[in-house]
């Protein structure tokens, strides 16, 4: 991805400093025509799952969203799901029954999707460092197979513990039996507008700072699902989270921890491994440092089984970039290939 040609009209901050402070102020995109936030750079995790219609993915899909709402009870401000017709004020410290009902009580043939969230009324359109998505397929729907999880977490949490978050991670990875997932510093868009928006809000993020992740989830799960290749791995960043059946497609947990360089470090769950590439994560233009080696390994790794079977897009480009299909579907493999 080149840099140095322009190419959005919509200005970010080209000098973000690797801090969480600076990162939480001014990695901010504010669409000035409404006055409103949205984008920003933050924390984003991305957890993909098979089975998600049984009664135990379905237990840990909430027990993760528990651990989610004790580590943030003041900030998340509301709940939704597929029953309400919008959003539902938490009260803090009691954990909602009627979501728990949701998740954990529904049948087999039930989807269940929720997303716990901050919501300012002043911020509408603001994706919101504290989010937590989640989507579980029911049984029958056997052309869409892989569930997952979204969530958004602000940098200071991350930077201030990152072994604490990694440890978080590894147990969401062990309660839902991960596929594939990654994590890092991402472009946070409002979940459903990273392509259906008018602009491509998250975009310039993607160009200036290479390191970041990004997930259009559903426009994700429609590609890969029609190739049936959902169980090989999306991404890889500074967290990358291989199940056990990638890890033996790739020769094993010995094979690839063989191939890690150093201040890689790997961390086991019952049925795979979370690979992590560095001791902080990174936004990867020259100014903080550049790409780290071990994105780039983490990378070279993965690449064997990395789902590269797209027939359209997943990145949205700006309107004078948008010159049809094929430079949408271009965009999308030079994102996927960054660190190789």
């Amino acid at each position: 991805m080149d840099t140095k040609v322009r190419l959005s009209e919509m200005d970010i901050p080209t000098d973000l400093k690797l801090d969480p402070k600076d990162i939480e102020t001014r990695g901010i995109y504010r669409d000035d025509s409404v006055e409103k936030i949205r984008s920003r750079v933050g924390i984003l995790v991305s957890i993909y799952f098979l089975d998600g219609w049984t009664a135990e993915k379905r237990q840990g899909l909430f027990e993760c969203a528990k651990d989610y709402m004790t580590l943030f009870p003041e900030e998340i401000t509301y709940y939704h799901f597929d029953d309400l017709p919008r959003g539902k004020e938490w009260k803090v410290g009691v954990v909602p029954e009627d979501l728990k009902d949701h998740v954990t009580a529904s049948a087999e043939g039930d989807e269940v999707y929720f997303d716990l969230f901050h919501f300012d009324e002043a911020e509408d359109s603001d994706p919101s460092f504290c989010r937590f998505m989640a989507f579980a397929f029911p049984k029958e729907k056997t052309w869409h197979t892989l569930s997952g999880i979204k969530a958004h977490f602000p940098p200071s949490f991350v930077f201030s513990s990152p072994d604490r978050f990694v440890e978080i991670i590894r147990q969401w990875s062990e309660k839902l039996g991960a596929i594939h997932g990654s994590a890092g510093l991402g472009a946070l868009s409002l979940p459903g507008n990273e392509t259906s928006a008018t602009e491509a809000y998250y975009y310039p993020w993607l160009m200036q700072y290479p390191a970041l992740e990004y997930d259009a989830m559903g426009r994700y799960w429609n590609e890969c699902e029609r190739n049936g290749e959902c169980d090989q791995p999306r991404s890889s960043n500074w967290l990358s989270i291989l199940g056990r059946p990638n890890l033996d497609r790739l020769g094993g947990y010995v094979a690839v921890e063989s191939q890690m360089t150093k201040g890689m470090t790997m961390y086991y769950f019952e049925g795979g491994a979370l690979i992590r590439a560095s001791e902080l994560p990174a936004l990867g233009d020259e100014a903080t440092g550049g790409i780290p080696e071990g994105y780039r390994t983490a990378a070279r790794i993965i690449k064997p089984i990395r789902f590269e079977g797209y027939k359209f897009s997943v990145i949205k480009l700006p309107k004078h970039l948008n010159t049809g299909r094929e430079a949408r579907l271009a965009e999308t493999l030079k994102w996927i290939r960054r660190f190789d």
